[in-house]
């Protein structure tokens, strides 16, 4: 009977013939990781907000990326106010969306860590068979994970693309809602104006309504 007289763990070792296709296999998941975007997964955002409405979205991850917002947000609210610059200012200083910015960048992070086998441990056991030495190499891992890792990455995946298309729904929902408060405020302002000329026009007639009256009993001259 085989006699174990020393164990240990390394990283990599000379594996024989038989333990390649189990290597491979590894190998193959690894190719077919995820990996980070350079944008915290915004591209469909911004690609599909500027075709659709021709606005810019950004996403604040560091001091330069909010002073860079803010010097935009000066230059806008250095013009007159139209309906579409409204917009913009609503997209680029709106802390909603950036919650769910944020929220896209961590659903990234889950989908990059539920793409990624276990990491391979391997085991160096040296057995002693009839006085002599042998050295047997196991490739431990947990099985279960690699086994269930595509489903798992497909589900990240599919959360992930969610909360992309949850990010664009409420960019565009953050928009309709800006252009409408503009018009409602247009519209407000413009029914206050003729509200206040119909007030002075009524004023004025009553005015000179009431001087004829009064030149009429000889209180007051007529023009």
């Amino acid at each position: 009977m085989a006699r174990r007289i020393e164990t240990q763990s390394a990283a990599f070792v000379a594996l024989p013939w038989k333990r390649f296709a189990a290597l491979s296999a590894v190998s193959a998941l690894l190719g077919g990781c995820a990996s980070f975007t350079p944008d915290g997964g915004m591209g469909p955002v911004t690609g599909y907000v500027g075709t659709v409405i021709r606005k810019d979205t950004a996403k604040i991850t560091s001091l330069a990326d909010a002073a860079a917002i803010q010097a935009k947000v000066k230059s806008l609210l250095a013009k007159p106010l139209t309906a579409d610059s409204a917009v913009q200012l609503a997209l680029l200083n709106n802390r909603g969306l950036q919650a769910e910015y944020n929220a896209l960048g961590i659903s990234e992070a889950a989908f990059v860590e539920a793409s990624l086998p276990p990491s391979p441990v391997i085991g160096v056991e040296r057995l002693a068979t009839g006085g002599s030495l042998e050295i047997e190499r196991r490739l431990v891992g947990d099985i279960l994970a690699i086994l269930t890792l595509p489903k798992r990455s497909d589900i990240a995946r599919t959360q992930f693309e969610a909360a992309q298309q949850k990010a664009i729904e409420a960019t565009f929902r953050t928009a309709a809602q800006t252009r409408r408060a503009y018009y409602n405020a247009v519209a407000a302002r413009q029914t206050a104006s003729l509200l206040e000329q119909a007030r002075v026009s009524a004023d004025a007639d009553a005015a000179a309504d009431l001087t004829r009256k009064l030149g009429e009993t000889g209180c007051c001259e007529q023009a």
